[in-house]
Protein backbone atom coordinates (compact mmCIF):
# COMPACT_ATOMS: atom_id res chain seq x y z
CA UNK A 1 0.00 0.00 0.00
CA UNK A 2 1.81 2.69 -1.35
CA UNK A 3 0.06 5.22 0.78
CA UNK A 4 3.09 8.07 1.18
CA UNK A 5 3.32 7.39 4.57
CA UNK A 6 6.93 6.94 5.05
CA UNK A 7 7.33 10.09 2.61
CA UNK A 8 5.03 12.23 4.71
CA UNK A 9 6.26 10.87 8.02
CA UNK A 10 9.54 11.78 7.00
CA UNK A 11 8.74 15.53 6.15
CA UNK A 12 6.86 16.47 9.10
CA UNK A 13 9.50 14.84 11.30
CA UNK A 14 12.35 16.70 9.65
CA UNK A 15 10.63 19.94 9.52
CA UNK A 16 9.25 19.44 13.32
CA UNK A 17 12.83 17.82 14.05
CA UNK A 18 14.34 21.48 12.75
CA UNK A 19 11.25 23.19 14.61
CA UNK A 20 12.45 21.51 17.68
CA UNK A 21 15.83 22.52 17.37
CA UNK A 22 15.23 25.90 17.00
CA UNK A 23 13.11 25.61 19.81
CA UNK A 24 15.98 24.48 22.14
CA UNK A 25 18.01 27.81 20.43
CA UNK A 26 15.09 29.51 21.33
CA UNK A 27 14.96 27.98 25.41
CA UNK A 28 18.78 28.40 25.49
CA UNK A 29 18.19 31.85 24.46
CA UNK A 30 16.00 32.43 26.78
CA UNK A 31 18.16 30.89 29.67
CA UNK A 32 20.85 32.84 28.85
CA UNK A 33 18.50 36.46 29.27
CA UNK A 34 16.31 35.10 32.07
CA UNK A 35 18.46 32.13 34.07
CA UNK A 36 15.90 30.23 36.19
CA UNK A 37 15.45 32.64 38.87
CA UNK A 38 11.75 34.80 39.48
CA UNK A 39 11.75 36.61 36.23
CA UNK A 40 12.54 32.89 33.67
CA UNK A 41 9.22 31.43 36.32
CA UNK A 42 7.11 34.72 35.62
CA UNK A 43 7.44 34.44 31.87
CA UNK A 44 7.07 30.71 32.19
CA UNK A 45 3.48 30.90 33.78
CA UNK A 46 2.80 33.84 31.50
CA UNK A 47 3.56 31.57 28.58
CA UNK A 48 1.68 28.97 29.79
CA UNK A 49 -1.68 30.56 30.30
CA UNK A 50 -2.24 30.66 26.25
CA UNK A 51 -0.06 27.66 25.94
CA UNK A 52 -2.22 25.77 27.00
CA UNK A 53 -5.31 27.58 25.68
CA UNK A 54 -4.05 27.08 22.82
CA UNK A 55 -3.90 23.85 22.97
CA UNK A 56 -7.49 23.38 25.12
CA UNK A 57 -9.29 25.32 23.00
CA UNK A 58 -7.65 25.53 19.65
CA UNK A 59 -5.22 23.71 18.17
CA UNK A 60 -5.60 20.23 20.20
CA UNK A 61 -9.06 20.41 19.87
CA UNK A 62 -9.40 21.78 16.35
CA UNK A 63 -6.75 18.90 14.93
CA UNK A 64 -9.24 15.90 16.68
CA UNK A 65 -12.35 17.38 15.67
CA UNK A 66 -12.27 19.50 12.40
CA UNK A 67 -10.37 16.94 10.95
CA UNK A 68 -12.62 14.11 11.11
CA UNK A 69 -15.28 15.87 9.89
CA UNK A 70 -13.82 17.73 7.35
CA UNK A 71 -12.76 14.02 5.87
CA UNK A 72 -16.18 12.55 6.53
CA UNK A 73 -17.57 15.77 4.38
CA UNK A 74 -15.44 15.34 1.90
CA UNK A 75 -15.66 11.56 1.49
CA UNK A 76 -19.15 12.26 1.25
CA UNK A 77 -21.20 14.90 0.03
CA UNK A 78 -17.85 16.53 -2.00
CA UNK A 79 -14.62 19.22 -1.51
CA UNK A 80 -16.80 22.12 -2.02
CA UNK A 81 -18.88 21.13 0.95
CA UNK A 82 -16.21 20.63 2.59
CA UNK A 83 -14.41 24.44 2.09
CA UNK A 84 -17.30 25.83 2.71
CA UNK A 85 -17.28 23.84 6.23
CA UNK A 86 -14.29 24.96 6.76
CA UNK A 87 -15.08 29.11 6.06
CA UNK A 88 -18.01 28.22 8.90
CA UNK A 89 -15.77 27.08 11.34
CA UNK A 90 -13.17 29.57 10.29
CA UNK A 91 -15.75 32.37 10.80
CA UNK A 92 -17.08 30.80 14.36
CA UNK A 93 -13.47 30.22 15.73
CA UNK A 94 -12.36 33.95 14.69
CA UNK A 95 -15.33 35.07 16.64
CA UNK A 96 -14.99 32.74 19.98
CA UNK A 97 -11.33 33.17 19.94
CA UNK A 98 -11.51 37.19 19.84
CA UNK A 99 -14.35 36.91 22.67
CA UNK A 100 -11.34 34.66 24.48
CA UNK A 101 -8.81 36.61 24.58
CA UNK A 102 -10.96 40.13 25.49
CA UNK A 103 -11.90 38.30 28.76
CA UNK A 104 -8.42 36.77 29.24
CA UNK A 105 -6.83 40.61 29.35
CA UNK A 106 -9.20 41.56 32.09
CA UNK A 107 -8.83 38.53 33.98
CA UNK A 108 -5.36 37.78 33.55
CA UNK A 109 -4.84 38.79 37.51
CA UNK A 110 -7.48 36.16 38.59
CA UNK A 111 -5.80 34.00 36.39
CA UNK A 112 -2.62 33.91 36.59
CA UNK A 113 -3.45 33.48 40.53
CA UNK A 114 -5.32 30.23 39.90
CA UNK A 115 -1.97 29.05 37.71
CA UNK A 116 0.45 30.41 40.39
CA UNK A 117 -0.83 31.03 43.87
CA UNK A 118 2.36 30.87 45.08
CA UNK A 119 3.15 34.53 43.58
CA UNK A 120 0.41 36.49 45.46
CA UNK A 121 1.90 39.16 47.40
CA UNK A 122 5.34 38.69 45.98
CA UNK A 123 7.06 41.26 42.93
CA UNK A 124 7.05 38.56 40.64
CA UNK A 125 2.58 38.14 40.34
CA UNK A 126 2.76 42.00 38.72
CA UNK A 127 5.28 40.83 36.12
CA UNK A 128 3.62 37.55 35.53
CA UNK A 129 0.06 39.39 34.84
CA UNK A 130 1.95 42.17 32.84
CA UNK A 131 3.91 39.37 30.26
CA UNK A 132 0.49 37.30 30.31
CA UNK A 133 -1.44 40.20 28.89
CA UNK A 134 0.96 40.29 26.18
CA UNK A 135 0.51 36.98 24.96
CA UNK A 136 -2.91 36.49 25.36
CA UNK A 137 -3.62 37.48 21.95
CA UNK A 138 -1.39 34.34 20.62
CA UNK A 139 -4.63 32.01 21.69
CA UNK A 140 -6.41 33.90 18.54
CA UNK A 141 -3.22 33.51 16.17
CA UNK A 142 -2.60 29.97 16.48
CA UNK A 143 -5.98 29.10 16.52
CA UNK A 144 -6.93 30.20 13.12
CA UNK A 145 -3.42 29.09 12.50
CA UNK A 146 -4.13 25.52 13.23
CA UNK A 147 -7.46 25.43 11.79
CA UNK A 148 -5.52 25.94 8.43
CA UNK A 149 -2.73 23.54 9.11
CA UNK A 150 -6.22 21.13 9.78
CA UNK A 151 -7.20 21.86 6.21
CA UNK A 152 -3.90 21.12 4.75
CA UNK A 153 -3.35 18.17 6.95
CA UNK A 154 -7.17 16.70 5.25
CA UNK A 155 -5.77 17.65 1.56
CA UNK A 156 -2.82 15.58 2.06
CA UNK A 157 -0.21 18.41 2.14
CA UNK A 158 2.17 17.97 5.42
CA UNK A 159 4.92 20.09 4.48
CA UNK A 160 4.31 23.86 5.80
CA UNK A 161 1.72 23.82 8.20
CA UNK A 162 5.04 21.56 9.65
CA UNK A 163 6.99 24.29 8.84
CA UNK A 164 4.94 27.01 10.72
CA UNK A 165 6.27 26.13 14.29
CA UNK A 166 10.03 26.78 12.30
CA UNK A 167 8.85 30.44 11.98
CA UNK A 168 7.11 30.63 15.28
CA UNK A 169 10.91 29.77 17.05
CA UNK A 170 12.69 32.25 14.81
CA UNK A 171 10.63 35.41 15.76
CA UNK A 172 10.67 33.96 19.58
CA UNK A 173 14.61 34.04 19.13
CA UNK A 174 15.16 37.24 16.51
CA UNK A 175 13.04 39.22 18.56
CA UNK A 176 14.51 39.46 21.67
CA UNK A 177 18.18 39.19 20.17
CA UNK A 178 17.44 41.79 18.01
CA UNK A 179 15.29 44.55 20.16
CA UNK A 180 16.77 43.65 23.67
CA UNK A 181 20.48 42.72 22.98
CA UNK A 182 21.54 44.12 19.51
CA UNK A 183 19.41 47.29 19.37
CA UNK A 184 17.65 47.63 23.19
CA UNK A 185 14.51 48.66 22.09
CA UNK A 186 13.17 46.78 24.51
CA UNK A 187 14.31 47.02 27.81
CA UNK A 188 13.09 43.95 29.85
CA UNK A 189 14.07 40.66 28.09
CA UNK A 190 11.34 38.92 29.13
CA UNK A 191 8.75 41.07 27.23
CA UNK A 192 10.86 41.10 24.37
CA UNK A 193 10.63 37.13 24.12
CA UNK A 194 6.65 37.50 24.74
CA UNK A 195 6.25 40.22 21.80
CA UNK A 196 8.59 37.36 20.09
CA UNK A 197 5.61 34.46 20.25
CA UNK A 198 2.57 37.43 19.04
CA UNK A 199 4.81 38.04 16.24
CA UNK A 200 5.68 34.12 15.44
CA UNK A 201 1.96 33.85 15.68
CA UNK A 202 1.33 36.18 13.06
CA UNK A 203 3.57 34.85 11.26
CA UNK A 204 2.55 30.95 11.25
CA UNK A 205 -1.28 32.15 9.63
CA UNK A 206 0.40 33.82 6.72
CA UNK A 207 2.82 31.33 5.75
CA UNK A 208 0.03 28.73 5.55
CA UNK A 209 -2.18 31.18 2.69
CA UNK A 210 -0.17 30.22 -0.84
CA UNK A 211 -0.67 27.00 -0.66
CA UNK A 212 -4.22 26.98 0.57
CA UNK A 213 -4.41 29.75 -2.26
CA UNK A 214 -3.13 27.05 -5.07
CA UNK A 215 -5.39 24.34 -3.53
CA UNK A 216 -8.22 26.24 -4.25
CA UNK A 217 -9.31 26.68 -0.55
CA UNK A 218 -11.11 30.22 -0.56
CA UNK A 219 -10.91 32.08 2.84
CA UNK A 220 -12.76 34.39 4.31
CA UNK A 221 -15.37 34.74 6.78
CA UNK A 222 -19.38 33.51 6.10
CA UNK A 223 -22.13 34.89 7.41
CA UNK A 224 -24.48 31.88 8.33
CA UNK A 225 -21.90 29.95 10.54
CA UNK A 226 -24.80 27.77 12.17
CA UNK A 227 -24.92 24.79 9.80
CA UNK A 228 -25.68 21.14 11.49
CA UNK A 229 -21.87 20.52 10.42
CA UNK A 230 -20.18 23.05 12.14
CA UNK A 231 -22.82 21.99 15.30
CA UNK A 232 -21.29 19.23 14.82
CA UNK A 233 -17.53 20.17 14.85
CA UNK A 234 -18.28 22.17 17.52
CA UNK A 235 -19.66 19.54 19.83
CA UNK A 236 -16.49 17.41 19.02
CA UNK A 237 -14.67 20.60 19.69
CA UNK A 238 -15.99 20.82 23.25
CA UNK A 239 -15.85 16.96 24.13
CA UNK A 240 -12.38 16.78 22.39
CA UNK A 241 -10.90 20.10 24.23
CA UNK A 242 -9.68 18.62 27.60
CA UNK A 243 -8.97 15.30 26.27
CA UNK A 244 -6.83 16.46 23.50
CA UNK A 245 -5.01 18.35 26.00
CA UNK A 246 -4.52 16.55 29.32
CA UNK A 247 -0.32 16.36 28.93
CA UNK A 248 -0.81 19.74 28.79
CA UNK A 249 -3.38 19.56 31.67
CA UNK A 250 -0.63 17.64 33.72
CA UNK A 251 1.88 20.38 32.99
CA UNK A 252 0.12 23.21 34.26
CA UNK A 253 -0.85 21.04 37.44
CA UNK A 254 2.92 20.62 38.12
CA UNK A 255 3.24 24.21 37.25
CA UNK A 256 0.40 24.92 39.86
CA UNK A 257 1.67 22.77 42.55
CA UNK A 258 5.75 24.02 41.57
CA UNK A 259 5.16 27.36 42.24
CA UNK A 260 4.47 26.23 45.88
CA UNK A 261 8.22 24.80 45.73
CA UNK A 262 11.52 26.52 46.62
CA UNK A 263 11.80 29.43 43.45
CA UNK A 264 13.26 27.96 40.14
CA UNK A 265 11.25 24.71 40.56
CA UNK A 266 8.82 26.10 38.06
CA UNK A 267 11.77 26.50 35.59
CA UNK A 268 13.17 22.93 36.25
CA UNK A 269 10.12 21.41 34.94
CA UNK A 270 9.85 24.01 32.16
CA UNK A 271 12.98 23.07 30.65
CA UNK A 272 12.89 19.52 31.17
CA UNK A 273 9.40 19.09 29.46
CA UNK A 274 10.76 21.08 26.76
CA UNK A 275 13.53 18.34 25.73
CA UNK A 276 10.99 15.88 25.72
CA UNK A 277 9.27 17.62 23.02
CA UNK A 278 12.25 17.25 20.57
CA UNK A 279 11.68 12.93 20.36
CA UNK A 280 7.45 13.37 20.80
CA UNK A 281 6.91 16.09 18.17
CA UNK A 282 9.71 14.75 15.86
CA UNK A 283 8.46 11.35 16.21
CA UNK A 284 4.89 10.51 18.10
CA UNK A 285 3.81 13.75 16.79
CA UNK A 286 4.69 14.02 13.39
CA UNK A 287 3.17 10.24 12.98
CA UNK A 288 0.18 11.02 14.95
CA UNK A 289 -0.37 14.29 12.17
CA UNK A 290 0.32 12.36 9.23
CA UNK A 291 -2.38 9.27 10.70
CA UNK A 292 -5.45 10.88 11.41
CA UNK A 293 -6.65 11.87 7.87
CA UNK A 294 -6.14 8.10 7.16
CA UNK A 295 -7.98 6.74 10.01
CA UNK A 296 -10.48 9.17 9.79
CA UNK A 297 -10.66 8.29 6.22
CA UNK A 298 -10.87 4.48 6.96
CA UNK A 299 -13.47 5.41 9.58
CA UNK A 300 -16.12 6.83 7.65
CA UNK A 301 -15.83 3.79 5.21
CA UNK A 302 -16.08 0.85 8.34
CA UNK A 303 -12.91 -0.32 7.04
CA UNK A 304 -12.10 -1.78 10.78
CA UNK A 305 -9.26 -4.07 8.96
CA UNK A 306 -7.43 -1.18 7.17
CA UNK A 307 -8.27 1.06 10.44
CA UNK A 308 -6.50 -1.80 12.33
CA UNK A 309 -3.38 -1.73 10.10
CA UNK A 310 -3.13 1.56 10.06
CA UNK A 311 -3.07 2.04 13.57
CA UNK A 312 -0.57 -1.01 14.49
CA UNK A 313 1.71 0.68 11.58
CA UNK A 314 1.64 4.06 13.87
CA UNK A 315 2.33 2.41 16.95
CA UNK A 316 5.26 0.64 16.02
CA UNK A 317 6.63 3.45 13.87
CA UNK A 318 6.22 5.68 17.16
CA UNK A 319 8.16 3.42 19.61
CA UNK A 320 10.62 2.72 17.27
CA UNK A 321 12.00 5.82 17.69
CA UNK A 322 11.03 6.30 21.33
CA UNK A 323 11.70 3.61 22.88
CA UNK A 324 15.55 4.55 22.63
CA UNK A 325 15.07 8.54 23.20
CA UNK A 326 13.45 7.19 26.78
CA UNK A 327 16.32 5.30 27.47
CA UNK A 328 19.30 7.92 25.97
CA UNK A 329 17.19 10.73 27.84
CA UNK A 330 17.21 8.87 31.43
CA UNK A 331 21.01 8.25 30.75
CA UNK A 332 22.24 11.70 29.14
CA UNK A 333 19.72 13.99 31.14
CA UNK A 334 22.94 15.64 32.58
CA UNK A 335 24.95 15.99 29.74
CA UNK A 336 22.20 17.56 28.24
CA UNK A 337 21.38 20.33 30.57
CA UNK A 338 25.01 21.25 30.88
CA UNK A 339 25.94 21.55 27.16
CA UNK A 340 22.59 23.38 26.17
CA UNK A 341 21.77 25.40 28.78
CA UNK A 342 24.97 25.86 31.19
CA UNK A 343 25.76 29.58 30.42
CA UNK A 344 24.87 33.14 31.75
CA UNK A 345 22.92 33.05 34.60
CA UNK A 346 21.79 29.45 34.19
CA UNK A 347 24.20 27.44 36.64
CA UNK A 348 25.20 23.80 37.17
CA UNK A 349 22.52 23.41 40.17
CA UNK A 350 20.27 24.31 37.95
CA UNK A 351 21.55 21.99 35.40
CA UNK A 352 21.49 19.16 37.82
CA UNK A 353 18.03 19.96 38.94
CA UNK A 354 16.60 19.83 35.65
CA UNK A 355 18.05 16.90 34.61
CA UNK A 356 16.55 15.05 37.87
CA UNK A 357 12.97 16.38 36.15
CA UNK A 358 14.31 15.33 32.80
CA UNK A 359 14.65 11.60 34.28
CA UNK A 360 11.48 11.17 35.91
CA UNK A 361 9.20 12.73 32.86
CA UNK A 362 11.60 10.90 31.00
CA UNK A 363 10.23 7.28 32.15
CA UNK A 364 6.81 7.93 30.23
CA UNK A 365 8.31 9.49 26.81
CA UNK A 366 7.54 6.44 25.00
CA UNK A 367 4.22 5.85 26.48
CA UNK A 368 2.91 9.42 25.71
CA UNK A 369 3.86 8.52 22.66
CA UNK A 370 2.29 5.28 22.01
CA UNK A 371 -1.06 6.82 23.77
CA UNK A 372 -0.82 10.11 20.77
CA UNK A 373 -1.83 7.66 18.59
CA UNK A 374 -3.92 5.63 20.18
CA UNK A 375 -5.97 9.27 21.08
CA UNK A 376 -5.85 9.87 17.20
CA UNK A 377 -7.74 6.47 16.73
CA UNK A 378 -10.56 7.66 19.39
CA UNK A 379 -10.90 10.83 18.13
CA UNK A 380 -10.48 9.19 13.93
CA UNK A 381 -13.93 6.88 14.88
CA UNK A 382 -15.30 10.68 16.52
CA UNK A 383 -15.50 8.81 20.36
CA UNK A 384 -14.04 12.01 21.80
CA UNK A 385 -16.32 11.31 24.78
CA UNK A 386 -14.35 7.75 25.56
CA UNK A 387 -10.91 10.14 25.57
CA UNK A 388 -12.03 12.80 28.22
CA UNK A 389 -13.24 10.29 30.37
CA UNK A 390 -10.25 8.61 30.34
CA UNK A 391 -8.47 12.03 30.32
CA UNK A 392 -10.36 12.87 33.79
CA UNK A 393 -8.86 9.32 35.69
CA UNK A 394 -5.32 10.47 34.44
CA UNK A 395 -5.78 13.40 35.74
CA UNK A 396 -7.01 12.54 39.16
CA UNK A 397 -4.75 10.06 39.33
CA UNK A 398 -1.55 12.41 38.45
CA UNK A 399 -2.82 15.24 40.83
CA UNK A 400 -2.79 12.63 44.03
CA UNK A 401 0.44 11.49 42.56
CA UNK A 402 1.94 14.81 42.79
CA UNK A 403 0.58 15.74 46.03
CA UNK A 404 2.37 12.42 47.81
CA UNK A 405 5.71 12.57 45.69
CA UNK A 406 5.96 15.96 46.20
CA UNK A 407 6.56 15.67 49.85
CA UNK A 408 9.87 13.57 49.16
CA UNK A 409 10.91 14.60 46.12
CA UNK A 410 10.32 18.04 45.64
CA UNK A 411 9.93 19.24 41.77
CA UNK A 412 11.01 16.03 40.12
CA UNK A 413 7.92 13.95 42.41
CA UNK A 414 5.93 16.14 39.81
CA UNK A 415 7.62 14.84 37.04
CA UNK A 416 7.36 11.20 38.47
CA UNK A 417 3.14 11.68 38.85
CA UNK A 418 3.00 12.49 35.70
CA UNK A 419 4.92 9.61 34.22
CA UNK A 420 2.63 7.14 36.27
CA UNK A 421 -0.42 9.50 35.11
CA UNK A 422 0.30 8.50 31.70
CA UNK A 423 0.85 4.70 32.19
CA UNK A 424 -2.18 4.05 33.91
CA UNK A 425 -4.38 6.54 30.42
CA UNK A 426 -2.20 4.24 28.20
CA UNK A 427 -3.91 1.00 29.84
CA UNK A 428 -6.84 2.48 29.98
CA UNK A 429 -6.97 3.05 26.36
CA UNK A 430 -5.89 0.05 25.64
CA UNK A 431 -9.21 -1.38 26.50
CA UNK A 432 -10.93 1.21 24.69
CA UNK A 433 -9.32 0.41 21.50
CA UNK A 434 -9.70 -3.60 21.75
CA UNK A 435 -12.87 -3.23 23.04
CA UNK A 436 -13.94 -1.50 19.49
CA UNK A 437 -12.86 -4.08 17.21
CA UNK A 438 -9.25 -2.65 16.39
CA UNK A 439 -6.74 -5.41 17.25
CA UNK A 440 -3.18 -4.87 16.56
CA UNK A 441 -1.31 -7.57 15.25
CA UNK A 442 -0.10 -10.07 17.85
CA UNK A 443 3.79 -10.06 15.84
CA UNK A 444 4.21 -6.51 16.86
CA UNK A 445 4.90 -7.65 20.52
CA UNK A 446 8.13 -9.07 19.25
CA UNK A 447 9.43 -5.72 17.59
CA UNK A 448 8.53 -4.43 20.13
CA UNK A 449 10.81 -6.63 22.53
CA UNK A 450 13.78 -6.12 19.77
CA UNK A 451 13.45 -2.29 20.26
CA UNK A 452 13.21 -2.54 24.19
CA UNK A 453 16.47 -5.04 23.87
CA UNK A 454 18.46 -2.68 21.53
CA UNK A 455 17.35 0.40 23.77
CA UNK A 456 19.13 -1.32 26.63
CA UNK A 457 22.56 -2.30 24.82
CA UNK A 458 22.51 1.26 24.05
CA UNK A 459 21.49 2.54 27.43
CA UNK A 460 24.38 0.62 29.07
CA UNK A 461 27.08 1.04 26.58
CA UNK A 462 26.44 5.05 27.19
CA UNK A 463 26.68 4.70 30.82
CA UNK A 464 30.45 5.36 31.34
CA UNK A 465 30.09 8.47 28.99
CA UNK A 466 27.34 10.60 30.95
CA UNK A 467 29.71 9.71 34.13
CA UNK A 468 32.63 12.00 33.09
CA UNK A 469 33.58 14.92 34.58
CA UNK A 470 33.76 16.93 31.51
CA UNK A 471 29.89 17.80 32.11
CA UNK A 472 30.47 20.25 34.60
CA UNK A 473 32.59 22.63 32.54
CA UNK A 474 29.14 23.09 30.53
CA UNK A 475 29.50 23.87 26.96
CA UNK A 476 33.42 23.37 25.78
CA UNK A 477 34.58 21.68 22.72
CA UNK A 478 35.33 18.78 24.62
CA UNK A 479 31.92 18.36 25.83
CA UNK A 480 30.31 19.76 22.72
CA UNK A 481 32.11 16.50 21.22
CA UNK A 482 31.58 13.99 23.13
CA UNK A 483 27.74 14.63 23.54
CA UNK A 484 27.62 14.50 19.73
CA UNK A 485 30.00 11.18 19.84
CA UNK A 486 27.44 9.69 22.27
CA UNK A 487 24.54 10.34 20.05
CA UNK A 488 26.12 9.37 17.00
CA UNK A 489 27.27 6.21 19.03
CA UNK A 490 23.77 5.27 20.85
CA UNK A 491 22.29 5.10 17.09
CA UNK A 492 24.81 3.51 15.63
CA UNK A 493 24.44 0.79 18.47
CA UNK A 494 20.62 0.33 18.99
CA UNK A 495 19.91 0.21 15.00
CA UNK A 496 22.61 -2.20 14.32
CA UNK A 497 21.54 -4.24 17.26
CA UNK A 498 17.90 -4.12 15.59
CA UNK A 499 19.56 -5.65 12.45
CA UNK A 500 21.09 -8.47 13.73
CA UNK A 501 17.92 -9.19 15.44
CA UNK A 502 16.69 -9.49 11.79
CA UNK A 503 14.51 -5.86 12.16
CA UNK A 504 15.52 -4.68 8.82
CA UNK A 505 12.58 -2.87 7.38
CA UNK A 506 10.45 0.07 8.66
CA UNK A 507 7.67 -1.16 10.86
CA UNK A 508 4.35 -0.74 9.52
CA UNK A 509 5.77 -0.16 5.97
CA UNK A 510 5.05 -2.23 2.51
CA UNK A 511 1.67 -3.73 1.76
CA UNK A 512 -0.88 -3.97 4.79
CA UNK A 513 -0.53 -8.14 4.23
CA UNK A 514 3.04 -7.45 4.73
CA UNK A 515 3.40 -5.09 7.62
CA UNK A 516 6.69 -5.83 8.96
CA UNK A 517 9.47 -8.67 8.31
Amino acid sequence: MKDGFRKNVATVGGLTAISRVLGFVRDMVMAWLLGAGPLADAFVVAFRLPNLLRRFMAEGAVSVAFVPVFSEVKEREGTDQAFRMAREVLTLMFVALTVVVLLGEIASPLLVTIIAPGFLHLPVFDVTVHLTRIMFPYIMLIGIAALLMGILNSLGHFAIPAAAPIIMNIFMIGVPVLLHVAFPVIPSPADALAWGVVSGGIAQILIQIPPLKKRGVPLGFIRNFRSPRVRKVVHLMGVAAIGASIYQINVLVGTLLASLLPQGSVSFLYYSNRILELPLGVFAFAVGNVMLPSMSSASARMDTEQFSFLLGRGILAVLLFTIPATVGTIVLATPIFTVLFMRGAFTYADALASAYALQMYGLSLWAVGYTRIQTQALYAMQKARVVVNISWISLVVNVVFCLVLMQFMDHAGIALASSLSVLIQLMIQQRYVSGSGIHIPSGHLRQIGKMITASLVMGAALVPFARMDVWRSGLTPRSGIVLSLCVALGALLYFASLWLMGMRSFPGGGSQSRALR
